[in-house]
């Protein structure tokens, strides 16, 4: 499974998880298709940790899931934030998964099972370092200092291949059982 993030920076490509992490992944197919994520920004920028993006409201505190509010974590022992370019659910606490998600430009280990880990970099290792390098505001107050001066803005998602909806798999509520559906 694999999608393109088209940024005005460039472009991401990853893989994700559906096998994995298939309700979290449901959600992020299921925004992108939409074009729910399209003309959003990446409004959290911490160098050595993260990029954060996906908030329709740009302010990082905005947005909800396919199925409105919030939806539980996915954990599983493949997925951990081990590496550059791991690509994960933002939230507020346990269960609370909406719609934002984070791009990590160093391990980050003790996220693990804190966050849902959904995806990894394939491609677009340079836009992921211009990402990085980007200015922040440095503002006095907290969400200030790390929103990037000039956010870089999602443009569009491909979806390149999708086995849930390949095999009409469909999770029609936040805590329920997939169904399949043809």
């Amino acid at each position: 499974m694999a999608v393109t993030i088209h940024t005005s920076l460039g472009d991401l490509k990853y893989e994700i998880f559906c096998d994995t992490a298939p309700r979290t992944s449901f959600n992020f197919l299921a925004l992108s298709a939409s074009g729910y994520y399209n003309g959003t920004t990446f409004h959290r920028n911490m160098r050595g940790f993260m990029m954060q993006g996906g908030d329709p409201t740009g302010t990082g505190k905005g947005g909800e899931s396919i199925w409105g509010g919030t939806f539980d974590d996915e954990f599983h022992p493949l997925n951990v934030h081990d590496k550059r370019g791991m690509l994960s659910m933002a939230n507020k606490g346990p269960n609370t998964n909406r719609c934002q998600f984070f791009i990590l430009y160093e391990p980050q280990k003790h996220l693990n099972n804190v966050y849902t880990v959904f995806g990894r970099l394939l491609d677009g290792w340079d836009v992921l370092d211009a990402m990085e390098r980007l200015q922040v505001m440095d503002g006095p107050k907290k969400s200030q200092a790390s929103r990037p001066v000039n956010p870089p803005v999602i443009e569009g998602i491909t979806i390149h291949a999708n086995p849930l909806a390949d095999d009409g798999i469909v999770y029609p509520t936040k805590t329920g059982a997939p169904e399949k559906r043809l």
